[in-house]
């Protein structure tokens, strides 16, 4: 059923509009800069020195994290779908909740942990690209997870069945029947944990696995090559849309896998004692490595440590700017998701825009948002002087604004997909029966909409909530001047070997991302449980 032409011109497409400006004008602004910028020879000297290890190391973390993500995700995602045993229900949300961890946290964590002078320290220690690729799967798995098991959850049982009567083991049906169907989900979760990876600054830095967004912060923060920077934000850029583009293929063909028909649904087969204690070892696995011991480890070190300086000003800035973006990542959401609603070309394309952003690492979103502000300064710059004769006051270079600019440029994609789903949950028909009570389209979307998509808008919004406060890369660029957050203290303690004094803010990152977390992966099982 399609929205009648009242309908459509009920639901503005100007919103949507304005949502992909916000998250295409600093990936604009970074191609122009790196066209129209000067050529230093920074770039051709990093061809010959670190370039190809920054290349060579970028393969090798975002190989290792796709694939510790997705045999972890996967594995437990048919497991939990698949199988009853004592606490699955609880297991079914809890591995989700490590998605709540930073990936430097845990880098910390395990560090500290398996260093020569650590409790662990007769195990290999957790550094470089390898250490690096563990614990950004072991943080991000539970993308692939998710996007799993509604796959495994929602396919019939027929082939599997059929495959086991022919005499397979339940492992060969599973690679021959039930993995080929949920193939594409799992590859889209690994595209996310990818591009993800791509964007991650604090662990590989940490444990020294320098990727090209480590090469691109020192090639603006070290030498101060801004056009260099920007050329190889593109690079960056490239690998993250290649990856982008797979995602969104691959989400396509998981939609039509699991295209509406007659099918039989799977019947979870009861475990027992010892099967399942051995299923309940496996899904507390992923959880010790990527949230409990680390977090355990930092809670130690934050024990047997000086408080930081200017730590509750931290807590509350981040709070605040994480607060914030969710809200209007949140709105940006509920715009776009109205946009697609109307059909509309250009509504679907503002959509489809604003939906890129989250390819675009968080680097080279506060690149494109310095370039902006570059460019503004100067054109008034030149506007004031024509007038007065002298030049325009200095805007900031950073703030609040550039932060929350760069923030929904990156993130407000995260926001588009919890609210179409919850707009989706809005019949046409409920549209067709306001309009003909005489409602207009604001008061359509204030008397019915509103109850019905105010919790996937509460989703959406802690989901940016979840990802500012975990963010670090735009934050140190954009931040004003003695205006920290939790990431950025935590980072520059662990930069000067001060694991004790980063353990605390660190932690704290995640003790407020945690309740946020456990909520969303409730709701999401929740959302994909109901018929």
């Amino acid at each position: 059923m399609a929205l009648s032409p009242a309908l459509r011109q009920a639901y503005p497409v100007w919103p949507a509009l304005f949502a992909a400006l916000i998250c295409a004008a600093p990936l604009v602004a970074v191609a122009a800069l790196a066209v129209s910028g000067e050529w230093t020879g920074y770039l051709a000297h990093l061809w010959a020195t670190r370039l190809p290890d920054y290349l060579w190391v970028t393969l090798q973390v975002t190989a290792l994290s796709g694939a510790v993500a997705a045999v972890t995700g996967a594995g437990l995602a048919w497991l939990v779908a698949r199988y009853d045993f004592t606490g699955r229900g609880v297991f079914e949300w809890l591995l989700a909740v490590p998605l709540a961890v930073p990936a430097y946290a845990a880098a910390y964590g395990w560090y500290d942990l398996t260093q020569g002078a650590g409790p662990l320290g007769f195990l290999p220690t957790v550094r470089g690209p390898a250490g690096a690729g563990l614990i950004l799967g072991l943080t991000l798995y539970p993308y692939v997870y998710l996007l799993a098991r509604e796959a495994f959850s929602g396919q019939s049982s027929d082939a599997y069945e059929a495959a086991r009567t022919l005499g397979a083991r339940p492992f060969e049906a599973f690679r021959r029947a039930a993995l080929p169907l949920a193939r594409p989900a799992i590859a889209a979760g690994m595209a996310l944990v990818i591009m993800e990876t791509l964007a991650d600054f604090g662990a590989v830095a940490h444990l020294g696995a320098p990727t090209l967004t480590v090469g691109l912060i020192r090639a603006w923060a070290g030498e101060g090559a801004t056009a260099e920077a920007a050329r190889l934000a593109l690079m960056l850029v490239a690998f993250a849309f290649l990856i982008f583009a797979l995602e969104r293929t691959q989400r396509a063909r998981a939609r039509q896998t699991n295209a509406s028909g007659r099918r039989k649904p799977a019947r979870r087969v009861q475990l027992g004692w010892a099967a399942g204690l051995g299923a309940v070892a496996l899904c507390l696995t992923p959880v010790l490595l990527g949230m409990v011991i680390p977090l355990a480890r930092l809670s130690y070190r934050a024990l047997h440590a000086p408080v930081t300086r200017d730590l509750v000003s931290a807590a509350q800035n981040a709070v605040l700017l994480a607060v914030i973006a969710g809200v209007l990542a949140a709105i940006i959401g509920l715009a776009a998701a109205y946009a697609l609603r109307t059909g509309k070309m250009r509504g679907v394309f503002a959509a489809r825009t604003a939906g890129l952003g989250y390819a675009v690492p968080g680097a080279v979103a506060a690149l494109g948002v310095l370039a902006i502000l570059s460019a503004l300064q100067g054109g008034l710059d030149a506007m004031w002087t024509n007038l007065f004769g002298t030049q325009f006051p200095l805007l900031v270079t950073g703030g609040i604004a550039a932060l929350i600019f760069a923030y929904l440029s990156r993130f407000a994609a995260a926001a588009i997909g919890p609210s179409e789903s919850a707009l989706a949950r809005v019949t046409l028909t409920l549209d067709a029966a306001a309009r003909t009570l005489g409602a207009n389209g604001r008061e359509t979307a204030w008397r019915v909409h509103r109850p019905l998509i105010s919790r996937g808008a509460l989703l959406a919004a802690l989901l940016v909530f979840v990802e500012v406060l975990k963010e670090l890369p735009a934050t140190m660029i954009l931040r004003p001047f003695n205006f920290d957050t939790l990431a950025v203290i935590a980072h520059n303690y662990a930069s000067d070997e001060r694991l004790g004094e980063a353990a605390l803010p660190a932690l704290l990152i995640a003790l407020a991302a945690l309740p946020a977390m456990v909520w969303i992966a409730r709701r999401i099982i929740r959302a994909e449980a109901a018929p």
